[in-house]
């Protein structure tokens, strides 16, 4: 049996209460609790783990109770067994999750804060199904353009040619510094800091005591099957139907980068009449790169939606 490696970075805070989920098909969700106050639930984006989000989420925690979790096949829930159609599998594995938190701790309140995967699931979720959400939060949920849109073809581009490296990606390393270095020498992450990018190493990798070496958490099939974010149907229309107040909050990078997500992004809230947020000199993974402005921003947005809830 893999266990999950747990030398992460020493400023990943020790939870205050863990739980697993139980899945359909027996997979389990690591479930992670800290701090008190309104209910913040949080997740991670593809091939990632809620660890890596540390420094962004641990601001948090002196003013809110703050429950992350892994999906399926990421981070510390088990490891991957074998294909499924990954995104009705997300989402119907999201209102399991959310009402196993609710069962656990109690009925409550809440506002989810979600990256990518996690916000497109989290969105889709929220458009067919009645929760306990008072808001969403949702950092670049990417939401596959319909035909006619400008940034339709951009983004099926973008999206085949990161199915493709993710199946391509090396399986195992022999130090999570291995990691480190292969990370840093893409440009993607060189707006990452050291201490980040260590612990962004050593949460998305699982120890494999039968072999010694570490291999990815999430196996790269899976990742790149996730990618091609296939059986979506009308995720536009679907995303855009929410009625909950949601922020949808975007990098904003340098004039010569790829601006693809960041602008799906801006006409996801217009359409949907959303709240939208930027955040400068920052791309995809902005809330690793800007924890700080993150942070603020989801506490801004926060305090205007759960006025008078909580007395």
């Amino acid at each position: 049996m893999l266990t999950v490696a747990h030398q992460l970075k020493e400023s990943v805070p020790a939870p205050q209460r863990r739980f697993n989920v139980s899945l359909e098909d027996d997979a389990t969700i690591r479930v992670r609790v800290y701090g008190n106050g309104p209910r913040l639930i949080l997740s991670h984006g593809n091939g990632l783990a809620i660890d890596a989000y540390a420094p962004f989420w641990e601001r948090l925690i002196p003013r809110y109770q703050v429950v992350v979790f892994d999906f399926r096949h990421h981070g510390l829930s088990s490891p991957y067994q074998g294909p499924r159609r990954n995104w009705p599998q997300f989402i119907g594995d999201f209102g399991r999750i959310i009402g196993a938190i609710d069962d656990e701790l109690g009925p409550a309140p809440s506002v989810g804060v979600f990256h990518s995967m996690s916000a497109l699931t989290a969105l889709i979720h929220a458009s067919e199904n009645e929760t306990n959400w008072r808001a969403l939060v949702a950092f670049e949920p990417p939401t596959p353009p319909r035909l006619d849109h400008p940034e339709s073809q951009p983004f099926i581009d973008m999206h085949r040619d990161l199915a493709e490296g993710a199946a391509r990606r090396r399986e195992s390393f022999a130090r999570i510094e291995d990691l480190v270095m292969s990370l840093r020498r893409r440009h993607s992450f060189s707006r990452i800091n050291d201490q980040t990018l260590y612990g962004l190493a050593a949460a998305t990798l699982r120890w494999n005591p039968d072999r010694s070496v570490f291999d990815l958490a999430c196996a790269r099939e899976f990742e790149s099957e996730t990618f091609r974010l296939r059986n979506v149907g009308d995720a536009w229309g679907r995303v855009t139907s929410v009625k909950l107040p949601v922020c949808i909050v975007a990098g904003i990078s340098a004039l010569d980068e790829n601006h693809c997500l960041a602008n799906v992004a801006r006409c996801v809230a217009t359409d949907g009449g959303f709240q939208f947020r930027d955040v400068q000199d920052a791309t995809h993974f902005l809330q690793l790169e800007r924890p700080q402005k993150c942070a603020a921003i989801v506490e801004e947005f926060v305090a205007k939606v759960l006025v008078n809830t909580w007395g």
